[in-house]
């Protein structure tokens, strides 16, 4: 179970990173987990003095968010990276890769969610 973990509303995320930064955390990395509502789980995870403090914001699939790459540079990275494997989009981001931060021209989109996992069955010969 990760500790020191707070959930949050959608809408508080830019003033709690805010928080975050002017206390002095540094920004550590983003995860996210795909639940089976089709909703997604954000966690953001900062340190201080060797000290985790993780916020947990529940998004639905099709909203947009913040991206908090104006406030640390280096979130813009994974939001990329997010965007890509999960299809969760962050809106204002520092750098934007337009979708080929990982992926390739031609690969699909979301390979992270559910949904988009495509098993090919082998015929039998």
């Amino acid at each position: 179970m990760l500790g020191n973990i707070r959930e949050i509303q959608m809408k508080s995320i830019m003033n709690e990173v805010h928080k975050k930064k002017d206390r002095g955390f540094r920004f550590v990395t983003m995860t996210a987990v795909e639940n089976a509502d089709e909703t997604f789980d954000l966690f953001y995870h900062f340190d201080k003095d060797y000290y985790m403090e993780n916020i947990k914001v529940k998004v639905q699939k099709d909203i947009e968010l913040q991206s908090i790459s104006k406030i640390y540079l280096a979130a813009c990275f994974v939001e990329n990276e997010i965007q890509e494997l999960f299809g969760i989009q962050f809106e204002g981001k520092a750098i934007n890769y337009g979708g080929h931060f990982i992926l390739g021209e031609d690969q699909r989109g979301n390979p992270m969610c559910k949904n988009q996992i495509v098993i090919e069955q082998l015929e039998d010969k």
